[in-house]
């Protein structure tokens, strides 16, 4: 392989979702709603995002729980995604971009900045190599993975309960895959 660094000196400038992939906002919120609702919900039962609990999708409490400052800084981080990052970020730039609501952006940076060593936080639902300026997505909505993939970008998908009906052909079930899937790109 031939490495060709950017004007900053990384190999590739990267970007990683937040939800789902960085942060266990499903575990933050299924034991609110099980509460609520009187269900026992456990995450591998989350097998869409539009999974009702209440008659109301997971996605659409997520964003009334997006207006919580407590729920949004105490979300849980994925295992082995802090040591993985830290990793990543010897050899590449690492972007953070997530489709929250912009009222989320000040507690969403403040979490992150606690949790993560990044290069810049990305606030779009429109995740494509020329929105981010990125070259690799790791996600775990298919849908967003392939219009990164459509617009020119390489991607990993970060295997979750509500994306098993749709892998893709690079996915990632755990955080201490993803270095070595990047540098394999």
């Amino acid at each position: 392989k031939i490495y060709q660094y950017n004007m900053k000196g990384y190999l590739m400038k990267m970007t990683v979702d937040l939800n789902g992939v960085l942060g266990d906002v499903v575990s933050n919120i299924l034991p609110k709603l099980n509460k609520e609702y009187k269900t026992n919900y456990a995450k591998i039962d989350i097998n869409e995002w539009n999974f009702p609990i209440g008659g109301v999708s997971i996605g659409t409490h997520l964003k009334r729980y997006f207006a919580d400052p407590v729920f949004l800084l105490t979300v849980p981080v994925i295992e082995g995604a802090k040591e993985a990052i830290k990793k990543i970020m010897k050899d590449h730039e690492v972007v953070i971009v997530t489709g929250r609501p912009n009222y989320t952006k000040r507690y969403t940076y403040m979490w992150l900045v606690d949790n993560f060593l990044f290069n810049g936080v990305i606030f779009t639902p429109n995740k494509t190599v020329q929105s981010t300026g990125c070259d690799v997505l790791v996600d775990d909505s298919h849908g967003y993975l392939n219009k990164f993939r459509f617009s020119g970008g390489k991607t990993i998908q970060f295997v979750q309960p509500w994306n098993l009906s749709h892998l893709t052909d690079n996915c990632a079930h755990f955080w201490s895959e993803i270095p070595d899937m990047i540098n394999d790109i």
